[in-house]
């Protein structure tokens, strides 16, 4: 396809049916709208285009997290109270889907999911501050969802972060939170009690899920695309972190979440301060001779 051609919703629509989405998929979707191309109408456009593809009888979901702060807050963080409107950091589509009037937002402070279809409120209304962070995914996974990620630096299963948390791996805290509104109204501080994880070593497994049989390569509009079986995924994942348990750590020996933070972490903090020295000498060493 050539680059400099608008993308309209009809070209999206063929390349998701293409791709084998079909009527009433349950789809849980990430997506670089840049590396897709020029859709006319952004995001929206290619939001009407998912919903179009999945049908009334189907589901899209998308991660539409929020972000949260150190704590203790300070008083300008004080005061950003999350709700089920308010705007995420996972993109432009997740706050398109926000914004759509037939979207349901679940109640998790702050790893809030957004859904709209047949499913939505039975996947959203059920994940409330008292829900594991990626309960979601759990039900996605119960439910044999298809995963879509669009775009090369979008590609995420979305069952990565459910593996590691089901191994039990042990983390250093995080010492972030965020305040949000309970249902009677009263503020309260809501404490991050999930791990995370570095997502650069998170792209270890595509090998694994391509010999496994549940990943295969698709294009939507300009963007290479990912499209997995969440079932599938997470059964390859929890196989070889039960014989590989630092798997899912990337290789950058400057990242204190891999080689300083879990417990099963093998880094030292005098060698991430030598490397990450290193890294910004060269980067100067660069800027002077660019």
């Amino acid at each position: 396809m050539n680059k400099s051609h608008h993308i309209s919703k009809e070209v999206l629509i063929k390349d998701l049916e293409r791709a084998g989405i079909p009527k009433g998929a349950l789809l849980h979707v990430k997506a670089s709208l840049k590396a897709i191309g020029q859709i006319d109408g952004g995001a929206a456009t290619l939001l009407h285009a998912l919903l179009e593809t999945v049908g009334p009888q189907g589901t899209i979901v998308v991660d539409a997290f929020v972000t949260c702060y150190p704590l203790p807050l300070n008083t300008k963080h004080a005061q950003v109270i999350s709700t089920e409107i308010s705007p995420s950091y996972a993109g432009a589509l997740a706050n398109a889907m926000i914004q759509h009037p037939h979207s349901v937002r679940s109640k998790h402070p702050i790893q809030r999911f957004c859904a709209i279809g047949k499913l939505a409120h039975d996947l959203m209304d059920k994940h409330t501050p008292e829900s594991g962070a990626y309960d979601v995914f759990s039900r996605l996974v119960e439910l044999d969802a298809i995963n879509i990620s669009i775009g090369r630096k979008a590609i995420g299963v979305g069952t990565t972060h459910l593996a590691v948390e089901k191994m039990g791996f042990i983390k250093k805290p995080s010492n972030m939170g965020l305040n949000y509104r309970t249902a009677s109204g009263e503020v309260k501080t809501f404490v991050v009690n999930w791990n995370g994880g570095c997502s650069r070593g998170f792209s270890n497994f595509l090998p694994l899920y391509e010999s496994a049989g549940c990943l295969k390569w698709v294009k939507i509009g300009n963007a290479d695309a990912a499209i997995t079986s969440m079932k599938g995924t997470l059964e390859v994942e929890l196989k070889k972190l039960i014989e590989d348990a630092s798997f899912y750590f990337c290789d950058d020996p400057t990242c204190k979440d891999c080689r300083l933070n879990w417990e099963h972490s093998t880094g030292s903090y005098f060698k991430v301060k030598f490397h990450s020295l290193i890294t910004i000498i060269k980067r100067k060493l660069n800027i002077l001779s660019s």
